[in-house]
Protein backbone atom coordinates (compact mmCIF):
# COMPACT_ATOMS: atom_id res chain seq x y z
CA UNK A 1 0.00 0.00 0.00
CA UNK A 2 1.70 3.44 -0.86
CA UNK A 3 0.07 6.85 0.42
CA UNK A 4 0.40 10.35 -0.50
CA UNK A 5 3.14 10.62 2.53
CA UNK A 6 5.33 7.47 1.18
CA UNK A 7 5.02 9.15 -2.44
CA UNK A 8 6.54 12.66 -2.01
CA UNK A 9 10.14 11.29 -1.01
CA UNK A 10 10.44 9.10 -4.46
CA UNK A 11 8.77 12.63 -6.36
CA UNK A 12 11.39 15.14 -4.82
CA UNK A 13 14.23 13.10 -5.54
CA UNK A 14 13.01 12.70 -8.93
CA UNK A 15 11.86 15.90 -9.79
CA UNK A 16 15.47 17.66 -8.16
CA UNK A 17 17.17 16.25 -11.05
CA UNK A 18 15.31 18.14 -13.59
CA UNK A 19 16.53 21.82 -15.02
CA UNK A 20 14.24 24.48 -13.87
CA UNK A 21 15.16 27.59 -16.13
CA UNK A 22 13.86 30.88 -15.56
CA UNK A 23 11.09 32.68 -17.30
CA UNK A 24 10.37 36.44 -17.49
CA UNK A 25 6.99 36.32 -19.59
CA UNK A 26 4.42 34.48 -17.56
CA UNK A 27 2.55 37.75 -16.17
CA UNK A 28 2.24 37.45 -12.41
CA UNK A 29 -0.02 40.69 -11.01
CA UNK A 30 0.67 40.61 -7.50
CA UNK A 31 -1.98 42.18 -5.79
CA UNK A 32 -1.70 41.77 -1.91
CA UNK A 33 -4.37 42.30 0.11
CA UNK A 34 -4.98 42.52 3.70
CA UNK A 35 -6.39 39.27 5.70
CA UNK A 36 -9.66 39.36 4.28
CA UNK A 37 -13.22 36.76 5.08
CA UNK A 38 -14.47 34.57 3.40
CA UNK A 39 -17.40 36.99 2.16
CA UNK A 40 -15.34 40.13 1.28
CA UNK A 41 -12.96 38.46 -1.24
CA UNK A 42 -14.65 38.33 -5.07
CA UNK A 43 -12.19 36.34 -7.57
CA UNK A 44 -12.25 37.45 -11.26
CA UNK A 45 -15.32 35.62 -13.31
CA UNK A 46 -14.05 33.42 -15.71
CA UNK A 47 -16.80 34.61 -18.00
CA UNK A 48 -19.80 36.51 -18.11
CA UNK A 49 -22.54 36.49 -16.06
CA UNK A 50 -25.56 35.33 -17.28
CA UNK A 51 -29.11 37.14 -17.38
CA UNK A 52 -30.66 33.57 -18.49
CA UNK A 53 -31.47 31.88 -14.82
CA UNK A 54 -30.95 28.34 -16.06
CA UNK A 55 -26.91 29.71 -16.93
CA UNK A 56 -25.92 31.36 -13.59
CA UNK A 57 -25.12 28.03 -11.59
CA UNK A 58 -22.51 26.92 -14.36
CA UNK A 59 -20.82 30.25 -14.60
CA UNK A 60 -21.02 30.57 -10.81
CA UNK A 61 -19.33 27.20 -10.77
CA UNK A 62 -16.52 28.61 -13.39
CA UNK A 63 -16.04 31.74 -11.49
CA UNK A 64 -15.02 30.21 -8.56
CA UNK A 65 -13.03 26.91 -9.83
CA UNK A 66 -10.11 28.40 -10.62
CA UNK A 67 -6.72 29.69 -8.89
CA UNK A 68 -4.46 28.56 -6.00
CA UNK A 69 -5.74 26.34 -3.14
CA UNK A 70 -4.02 24.72 0.11
CA UNK A 71 -4.52 22.81 3.10
CA UNK A 72 -1.40 24.12 5.51
CA UNK A 73 -3.24 25.32 8.00
CA UNK A 74 -5.52 21.63 8.08
CA UNK A 75 -2.04 20.38 8.08
CA UNK A 76 -0.82 22.08 11.30
CA UNK A 77 -4.35 21.48 13.13
CA UNK A 78 -3.91 17.85 12.41
CA UNK A 79 -0.50 17.92 13.79
CA UNK A 80 -1.89 19.76 17.04
CA UNK A 81 -4.34 16.78 17.50
CA UNK A 82 -1.24 14.36 16.96
CA UNK A 83 -2.93 13.32 13.36
CA UNK A 84 -0.13 12.27 11.07
CA UNK A 85 -0.82 11.27 8.05
CA UNK A 86 -2.02 8.35 5.87
CA UNK A 87 -2.42 5.23 8.86
CA UNK A 88 -2.44 8.17 11.25
CA UNK A 89 -5.86 9.71 10.74
CA UNK A 90 -4.36 12.97 9.41
CA UNK A 91 -3.85 14.61 6.17
CA UNK A 92 -0.65 15.50 3.86
CA UNK A 93 -0.02 18.74 2.67
CA UNK A 94 -1.09 19.59 -0.80
CA UNK A 95 -1.84 22.21 -3.39
CA UNK A 96 -4.29 22.30 -5.83
CA UNK A 97 -4.02 24.57 -8.70
CA UNK A 98 -6.76 25.22 -11.52
CA UNK A 99 -5.71 27.12 -14.65
CA UNK A 100 -9.00 28.08 -17.17
CA UNK A 101 -8.33 27.92 -20.73
CA UNK A 102 -7.46 31.98 -21.94
CA UNK A 103 -10.13 33.17 -23.93
CA UNK A 104 -8.81 35.28 -26.77
CA UNK A 105 -10.79 38.32 -27.71
CA UNK A 106 -11.83 36.40 -31.38
CA UNK A 107 -13.47 33.21 -29.13
CA UNK A 108 -14.72 35.26 -25.95
CA UNK A 109 -18.31 36.55 -27.55
CA UNK A 110 -19.15 33.19 -28.39
CA UNK A 111 -17.97 31.81 -24.89
CA UNK A 112 -21.56 32.09 -22.71
CA UNK A 113 -22.78 29.03 -23.64
CA UNK A 114 -18.93 27.09 -24.48
CA UNK A 115 -17.31 24.07 -22.48
CA UNK A 116 -14.43 25.24 -20.13
CA UNK A 117 -11.43 23.05 -20.42
CA UNK A 118 -9.07 23.51 -17.16
CA UNK A 119 -5.88 22.38 -16.27
CA UNK A 120 -4.86 21.18 -12.80
CA UNK A 121 -2.07 20.28 -10.70
CA UNK A 122 -1.47 18.90 -7.20
CA UNK A 123 1.57 19.10 -5.10
CA UNK A 124 3.08 18.35 -1.93
CA UNK A 125 4.32 20.74 0.47
CA UNK A 126 3.78 24.00 -0.82
CA UNK A 127 6.50 22.91 -3.23
CA UNK A 128 5.80 22.74 -7.00
CA UNK A 129 8.44 21.13 -7.83
CA UNK A 130 6.40 18.18 -5.96
CA UNK A 131 3.54 17.76 -8.36
CA UNK A 132 2.41 13.96 -8.09
CA UNK A 133 -0.90 14.26 -10.63
CA UNK A 134 -1.61 16.56 -13.39
CA UNK A 135 -4.96 16.50 -14.69
CA UNK A 136 -7.17 18.54 -17.78
CA UNK A 137 -10.84 18.96 -16.71
CA UNK A 138 -13.56 19.86 -19.16
CA UNK A 139 -16.99 21.33 -17.36
CA UNK A 140 -19.79 20.73 -19.71
CA UNK A 141 -21.88 23.65 -20.04
CA UNK A 142 -25.75 22.15 -19.25
CA UNK A 143 -27.22 24.78 -22.34
CA UNK A 144 -24.16 24.09 -24.60
CA UNK A 145 -24.65 25.96 -28.13
CA UNK A 146 -24.32 22.24 -29.95
CA UNK A 147 -27.82 21.66 -31.23
CA UNK A 148 -26.14 18.15 -32.12
CA UNK A 149 -25.57 17.23 -28.55
CA UNK A 150 -28.17 15.67 -26.53
CA UNK A 151 -27.97 17.00 -22.99
CA UNK A 152 -29.10 13.94 -20.27
CA UNK A 153 -27.64 15.95 -17.35
CA UNK A 154 -30.14 18.53 -16.86
CA UNK A 155 -29.13 21.40 -14.92
CA UNK A 156 -25.73 19.42 -13.84
CA UNK A 157 -22.44 20.64 -15.30
CA UNK A 158 -20.40 17.28 -16.30
CA UNK A 159 -16.53 17.35 -15.61
CA UNK A 160 -14.96 15.06 -17.43
CA UNK A 161 -11.52 14.10 -16.53
CA UNK A 162 -8.65 13.71 -18.20
CA UNK A 163 -4.79 12.02 -18.18
CA UNK A 164 -1.87 14.84 -20.41
CA UNK A 165 0.20 13.04 -22.37
CA UNK A 166 3.74 12.77 -21.87
CA UNK A 167 4.97 15.32 -23.90
CA UNK A 168 2.75 17.88 -22.19
CA UNK A 169 3.16 16.39 -19.32
CA UNK A 170 7.11 17.08 -19.34
CA UNK A 171 6.79 20.49 -21.03
CA UNK A 172 4.48 21.25 -18.18
CA UNK A 173 6.91 20.27 -15.17
CA UNK A 174 9.67 22.82 -16.72
CA UNK A 175 7.05 25.42 -15.62
CA UNK A 176 5.46 23.77 -13.07
CA UNK A 177 6.14 26.93 -10.64
CA UNK A 178 4.81 29.25 -13.18
CA UNK A 179 0.97 28.17 -13.96
CA UNK A 180 0.20 31.45 -16.00
CA UNK A 181 2.45 30.23 -18.30
CA UNK A 182 1.15 26.82 -18.96
CA UNK A 183 -1.77 27.19 -21.95
CA UNK A 184 1.27 28.91 -23.55
CA UNK A 185 3.50 25.81 -23.28
CA UNK A 186 0.19 23.18 -24.45
CA UNK A 187 -0.82 25.22 -27.71
CA UNK A 188 3.32 25.24 -28.39
CA UNK A 189 3.08 21.78 -27.57
CA UNK A 190 -0.22 21.21 -29.69
CA UNK A 191 1.75 23.33 -32.59
CA UNK A 192 4.89 21.50 -32.67
CA UNK A 193 2.84 18.03 -32.88
CA UNK A 194 0.44 19.33 -36.14
CA UNK A 195 0.96 20.60 -39.53
CA UNK A 196 -1.21 24.06 -39.14
CA UNK A 197 0.58 27.44 -39.62
CA UNK A 198 0.26 30.39 -37.92
CA UNK A 199 -2.30 30.63 -35.64
CA UNK A 200 -5.22 28.45 -35.07
CA UNK A 201 -6.44 29.06 -31.59
CA UNK A 202 -9.94 28.30 -32.56
CA UNK A 203 -8.87 24.75 -33.82
CA UNK A 204 -6.71 23.93 -30.64
CA UNK A 205 -9.53 24.70 -28.85
CA UNK A 206 -12.36 22.80 -30.47
CA UNK A 207 -9.86 19.82 -31.68
CA UNK A 208 -6.48 20.09 -30.47
CA UNK A 209 -6.81 20.09 -27.05
CA UNK A 210 -8.64 16.90 -26.95
CA UNK A 211 -5.57 15.32 -28.99
CA UNK A 212 -3.08 16.35 -25.71
CA UNK A 213 -5.29 14.41 -23.20
CA UNK A 214 -6.78 10.65 -22.34
CA UNK A 215 -10.21 10.41 -20.69
CA UNK A 216 -10.33 8.80 -17.60
CA UNK A 217 -13.15 6.56 -18.58
CA UNK A 218 -15.58 6.41 -15.48
CA UNK A 219 -14.65 8.75 -13.44
CA UNK A 220 -16.96 11.63 -14.55
CA UNK A 221 -17.83 13.85 -11.74
CA UNK A 222 -21.56 15.90 -11.78
CA UNK A 223 -21.30 19.41 -10.11
CA UNK A 224 -25.19 19.50 -8.90
CA UNK A 225 -27.48 22.67 -8.11
CA UNK A 226 -29.69 20.16 -6.22
CA UNK A 227 -27.13 18.44 -4.40
CA UNK A 228 -28.16 15.69 -1.82
CA UNK A 229 -26.31 16.51 1.68
CA UNK A 230 -26.53 13.13 2.57
CA UNK A 231 -23.96 12.29 -0.18
CA UNK A 232 -21.99 14.82 1.70
CA UNK A 233 -21.72 13.74 5.12
CA UNK A 234 -18.61 15.40 5.71
CA UNK A 235 -20.37 18.94 6.12
CA UNK A 236 -21.69 18.40 9.34
CA UNK A 237 -18.73 15.99 10.89
CA UNK A 238 -16.86 17.30 13.77
CA UNK A 239 -13.55 16.05 12.75
CA UNK A 240 -11.58 16.65 16.17
CA UNK A 241 -13.98 15.85 18.83
CA UNK A 242 -12.94 18.34 21.27
CA UNK A 243 -13.62 21.96 22.09
CA UNK A 244 -10.07 22.98 20.80
CA UNK A 245 -10.78 23.24 17.75
CA UNK A 246 -13.46 25.44 15.76
CA UNK A 247 -14.21 25.24 12.30
CA UNK A 248 -17.12 25.77 10.51
CA UNK A 249 -18.40 24.89 7.38
CA UNK A 250 -17.51 27.70 5.01
CA UNK A 251 -20.36 29.96 3.54
CA UNK A 252 -19.96 32.40 0.52
CA UNK A 253 -21.79 36.06 0.30
CA UNK A 254 -24.74 35.77 2.48
CA UNK A 255 -26.32 37.99 -0.10
CA UNK A 256 -25.38 35.22 -2.55
CA UNK A 257 -28.43 32.52 -3.66
CA UNK A 258 -25.30 30.08 -4.18
CA UNK A 259 -24.21 30.85 -0.19
CA UNK A 260 -24.20 26.83 0.65
CA UNK A 261 -21.65 26.08 -2.03
CA UNK A 262 -21.04 23.61 -5.29
CA UNK A 263 -21.18 19.96 -4.78
CA UNK A 264 -20.16 17.46 -6.69
CA UNK A 265 -20.19 13.36 -6.93
CA UNK A 266 -19.00 11.43 -8.93
CA UNK A 267 -21.31 9.39 -11.36
CA UNK A 268 -20.37 6.08 -10.78
CA UNK A 269 -22.07 6.92 -7.50
CA UNK A 270 -20.73 5.74 -3.71
CA UNK A 271 -19.45 2.44 -5.55
CA UNK A 272 -16.88 4.26 -7.09
CA UNK A 273 -15.05 3.69 -10.59
CA UNK A 274 -12.33 1.44 -11.10
CA UNK A 275 -8.91 2.51 -13.17
CA UNK A 276 -6.02 1.63 -14.24
CA UNK A 277 -3.32 3.66 -11.96
CA UNK A 278 -0.79 6.25 -14.04
CA UNK A 279 0.60 8.87 -11.75
CA UNK A 280 0.64 7.34 -8.06
CA UNK A 281 1.57 3.34 -9.35
CA UNK A 282 1.59 2.95 -12.97
CA UNK A 283 0.25 -0.41 -14.08
CA UNK A 284 -1.98 -0.70 -10.96
CA UNK A 285 -5.61 -0.76 -10.62
CA UNK A 286 -7.14 1.45 -7.91
CA UNK A 287 -11.04 2.04 -7.08
CA UNK A 288 -11.15 5.47 -6.89
CA UNK A 289 -13.95 7.27 -4.38
CA UNK A 290 -14.87 11.13 -4.70
CA UNK A 291 -16.62 14.01 -3.83
CA UNK A 292 -16.09 17.61 -3.94
CA UNK A 293 -17.18 20.93 -2.51
CA UNK A 294 -16.48 24.22 -3.33
CA UNK A 295 -17.04 27.99 -2.00
CA UNK A 296 -15.91 31.33 -2.89
CA UNK A 297 -12.48 30.30 -0.77
CA UNK A 298 -12.53 27.00 0.39
CA UNK A 299 -12.08 23.74 -1.96
CA UNK A 300 -12.87 20.58 -0.27
CA UNK A 301 -11.61 17.32 -1.75
CA UNK A 302 -12.90 13.87 -0.22
CA UNK A 303 -10.78 11.87 -2.48
CA UNK A 304 -9.75 8.68 -1.91
CA UNK A 305 -8.54 5.47 -3.39
CA UNK A 306 -8.70 1.58 -2.48
CA UNK A 307 -6.07 -1.22 -4.43
CA UNK A 308 -9.40 -3.92 -5.46
CA UNK A 309 -7.20 -6.63 -5.98
CA UNK A 310 -5.79 -6.90 -2.27
CA UNK A 311 -6.72 -7.52 0.86
CA UNK A 312 -5.51 -6.27 4.17
CA UNK A 313 -3.53 -8.54 5.89
CA UNK A 314 -4.76 -7.53 9.14
CA UNK A 315 -8.47 -7.66 7.84
CA UNK A 316 -9.04 -4.10 8.66
CA UNK A 317 -12.56 -3.14 7.68
CA UNK A 318 -12.23 -0.28 5.87
CA UNK A 319 -15.77 1.25 6.48
CA UNK A 320 -15.50 3.75 8.93
CA UNK A 321 -17.50 6.42 6.25
CA UNK A 322 -19.87 4.30 4.79
CA UNK A 323 -17.74 3.28 1.92
CA UNK A 324 -18.77 0.03 1.74
CA UNK A 325 -15.26 -0.81 0.29
CA UNK A 326 -15.12 -4.06 2.72
CA UNK A 327 -11.44 -4.57 3.57
CA UNK A 328 -9.82 -3.11 0.42
CA UNK A 329 -6.44 -1.50 1.56
CA UNK A 330 -6.18 2.35 1.16
CA UNK A 331 -4.32 3.72 -1.82
CA UNK A 332 -4.61 7.49 -0.62
CA UNK A 333 -6.53 9.85 1.09
CA UNK A 334 -8.02 9.83 4.54
CA UNK A 335 -8.82 7.34 6.53
CA UNK A 336 -11.44 9.07 8.73
CA UNK A 337 -13.43 10.32 5.20
CA UNK A 338 -12.35 14.01 6.31
CA UNK A 339 -12.01 15.73 3.13
CA UNK A 340 -8.78 17.72 2.46
CA UNK A 341 -9.88 21.24 3.39
CA UNK A 342 -7.86 23.62 1.09
CA UNK A 343 -8.03 27.72 1.27
CA UNK A 344 -7.97 30.10 -1.54
CA UNK A 345 -4.39 31.37 -1.65
CA UNK A 346 -4.79 33.28 -5.06
CA UNK A 347 -7.47 33.77 -8.33
CA UNK A 348 -6.39 33.08 -11.81
CA UNK A 349 -8.20 35.67 -14.25
CA UNK A 350 -8.95 34.24 -17.71
CA UNK A 351 -9.08 38.25 -18.41
CA UNK A 352 -6.75 38.67 -20.93
CA UNK A 353 -4.70 42.21 -20.14
CA UNK A 354 -2.90 42.04 -23.74
CA UNK A 355 -6.30 42.43 -25.40
CA UNK A 356 -6.39 40.44 -28.61
CA UNK A 357 -7.37 39.62 -32.51
CA UNK A 358 -7.39 37.29 -34.80
CA UNK A 359 -3.48 37.20 -34.39
CA UNK A 360 -2.34 35.58 -30.99
CA UNK A 361 0.86 36.50 -29.43
CA UNK A 362 2.14 34.86 -26.62
CA UNK A 363 1.73 37.53 -24.30
CA UNK A 364 -1.81 36.77 -25.35
CA UNK A 365 -1.96 33.22 -23.61
CA UNK A 366 -0.67 34.36 -20.30
CA UNK A 367 -3.02 35.28 -17.82
CA UNK A 368 -3.15 36.98 -14.61
CA UNK A 369 -2.98 35.59 -10.98
CA UNK A 370 -3.76 38.00 -7.67
CA UNK A 371 -2.44 36.72 -3.92
CA UNK A 372 -5.81 36.21 -1.95
CA UNK A 373 -4.44 34.95 1.14
CA UNK A 374 -1.27 36.68 1.48
CA UNK A 375 -0.09 34.17 4.52
CA UNK A 376 -0.38 30.81 2.48
CA UNK A 377 1.44 32.44 -0.90
CA UNK A 378 4.39 31.13 -0.09
CA UNK A 379 2.46 27.94 -0.98
CA UNK A 380 2.85 29.01 -4.68
CA UNK A 381 6.70 28.47 -4.74
CA UNK A 382 10.83 29.98 -4.60
CA UNK A 383 9.58 33.01 -6.75
CA UNK A 384 7.26 33.95 -3.20
CA UNK A 385 9.51 33.58 -0.29
CA UNK A 386 12.91 33.24 1.26
CA UNK A 387 13.87 30.06 1.86
CA UNK A 388 14.09 30.60 5.21
CA UNK A 389 10.57 31.21 5.44
CA UNK A 390 9.52 28.01 3.41
CA UNK A 391 11.97 25.99 6.39
CA UNK A 392 10.25 27.93 9.27
CA UNK A 393 6.89 26.93 7.89
CA UNK A 394 7.69 23.01 7.73
CA UNK A 395 9.23 23.48 10.88
CA UNK A 396 6.37 24.48 12.29
CA UNK A 397 4.26 21.20 11.25
CA UNK A 398 6.97 19.64 13.28
CA UNK A 399 6.59 21.74 16.28
CA UNK A 400 3.26 20.80 16.28
CA UNK A 401 3.30 17.23 16.39
CA UNK A 402 5.84 17.54 19.23
CA UNK A 403 3.64 19.66 21.54
CA UNK A 404 1.14 16.98 21.36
Amino acid sequence: MMAFARIALLLSSLQTVSSFTQHQYCSRRLVYTQQQTRIDVACSQTSDSSSDESDSYFHHLLSQFQGDFDNYHQVLRDRNHALLPADGGGHEHIHCTLVPCPHSAVTEHRSKHEDQWILAAFYFNGNPRQIFRFRMYKLISPHGDDESSNNMDGEKVRMKLHTLSSELEQQLRQYSDQPCTWWRETYAVWLNATDVGGNEWNTFQSDGIQQLVSPLVGCDVLWDPQWDPKKHAYLNVDEYHDEITSYSTPKANQNDKNDDGCHATMEAGSKGAIVDSISLIPGKRILIKDELSLWENEFWINDRGYDPDAVDEDGTDNNESGDAVGNMPFVYGNRRGIPYKLERVSCISTRNPYGGGEELSSHQLLLDRTIIKQELAWTLGEDFREQTEYEEKLRAVEEALLKT
